[in-house]
């Protein structure tokens, strides 16, 4: 393909040439998989595209469409599972310059694709308000990145994730020549939601937010992990409002280096950030179990180590350690006994890390588990995911740059339905919402419909 319209469209200064030139938008975080880190070596692209207005967004999907040339679109690059890396060549859209915060109104914030959650946090903060939910990886993560290839984070403690109704709206565009806007609200947002951005070109993000708090990060250390994850689960069931709430087995704390001298080797530990009024009914609680409680250093922020923040430090300690996403029992007895017998099985192999979500009153254990001395990492992993569902637990596998081979949550009609509706010629990240998606439910895949349109 030639570069020409899409240059005429932006001025050659915002259009970078496959090659080396390109090669930074063509990494994210998915080398924590030594599988995706293989699968995704040779992924190379046609152009980058760095838009500066939703008008200039327009344009590129408009071209994209007419030369039916495939899109990718990004953020800031932050995704774990090849999100935003393309398969198919065509075009990377950049979509950090299209930013900016829109408007803030009681319990919702509206936001142009590219603006960093940052800035939402702090712009809602002037209001009184806080995002409801936000990625560890806030600083840098875009809105429209969030909600296309994240899932929970920071406030999921106590709001959930990304479909307990935090994301209140979005604005797409289709994938035509004559692109179409097209806004869903309510549940009807649930298709765009963790798809890789494969069914249309986000415009607008509007997100919930709540009252805002301030919080206090505080250690909680204990030397039993069940005794710690039983406490922790009661903590986030219970009135004492958290932010945040990150259990770490002993030796996956271990990594954790900046903060390793919060607590003393062999402890299991609880990141957590409660609200600042609180402080001391925590403490309370903690010692009244048998814990004890460390004030937190100034820096580096509390943000730096929970969710897939731990599996950076567990490579950096381990670099050929991998990784596995679960979720355990929301019953605590449940929870409880597949944390002990992970802990018997796999011993110093299965780092346990569990981060909490509440969904509709529901406390929910999640597992971002290190792992640690695989003998024969793809054989000893289908073991260990076999070992995991025997206990009854649900396996997301972070080794695979599928949507639904990583767990999709949502109604198939629905997004099948939406994805025909705005991509009619298949260009939006092809591969990622893999035909498998489609022909194990009797429907065309995207492929085939590309395939059609094109003759």
């Amino acid at each position: 393909m030639t570069l020409d319209e899409f240059t005429a469209l932006l001025g050659p200064d915002r259009v970078v040439p496959g090659g080396p030139a390109a090669s930074a938008w063509l990494r994210d975080f998915s080398w924590y998989s030594p599988v995706l880190e293989n699968a995704l070596a040779d992924t190379t692209v046609d152009a980058v595209l760095r838009p500066r207005s939703v008008d200039e967004l327009r344009g590129c999907v408009a071209t994209a469409a007419e030369l039916r040339v495939p899109v990718t679109l990004r953020g800031a690059g932050t995704g774990n599972y090849g999100q935003s890396l393309p398969l198919q060549r065509g075009v990377v859209v950049d979509v950090r310059d299209v930013a900016g915060v829109l408007d803030v109104a009681s319990g919702r914030i509206s936001v142009l694709p590219g603006t960093v959650l940052k800035d939402a946090e702090e712009a809602a903060r002037l209001t009184g308000q806080e995002l409801a939910i936000m990625p560890s990886t806030y600083r840098i993560s875009t809105a429209a990145g969030f909600v296309s290839g994240g899932s929970g984070g920071i406030g999921g403690a106590a709001h959930g994730d990304l479909w307990d109704g935090n994301v209140l709206a979005v604005e797409l565009l289709t994938v035509e020549e004559r692109p179409r806007t097209v806004r869903l609200e309510g549940d009807d947002v649930r298709p765009v939601l963790h798809t890789y951005g494969t069914i249309g070109v986000l415009t607008r993000v509007e997100l919930r937010l709540v009252p805002a708090r301030d919080y206090t990060p505080v250690v909680v250390a204990f030397r039993d992990l069940p005794t710690l994850a039983g406490f922790a689960h009661d903590l986030v069931a219970g009135d004492v409002h958290v932010r945040l709430c990150s259990v770490h087995e002993a030796a996956g704390a271990a990594m954790l280096t900046p903060i390793t001298s919060l607590f003393s080797p062999g402890e299991d530990v609880a990141l957590v950030w409660v609200d600042s009024t609180r402080v001391e009914d925590l403490r309370e609680l903690v010692g009244a179990a048998g814990g004890r409680t460390v004030d937190w250093a100034a820096k580096p922020h509390i943000s730096q180590f929970p969710f897939s923040h731990t599996i950076l430090w567990a490579r950096k300690a381990e670099p050929a350690s991998s990784w596995l996403q679960c979720e355990y029992a929301s019953d605590r007895a449940g929870f409880l006994d597949q944390v002990a017998a992970l802990r018997d099985r796999y011993p110093g192999v299965f780092l346990q890390h569990v981060e909490f979500a509440t969904s509709a009153g529901r406390t929910r254990p999640l597992g971002i588990t290190p792992l640690v001395g695989l003998p024969d990492h793809e054989v000893a992993l289908e073991e260990l995911i076999g070992f995991c569902r025997s206990l009854g637990m649900t396996v997301l596998n972070p080794h695979s740059y599928v949507v639904e081979e990583g767990g999709f949550v949502g109604d198939t009609g629905q997004v099948v339905a939406l994805k025909t509706s705005c991509d009619p010629y298949g260009l939006l990240n092809p591969g990622k919402l893999g035909d498998s998606f489609f022909t194990s439910r009797g429907l065309t895949p995207p492929s085939a419909r590309a395939a059609a349109a094109r003759r």
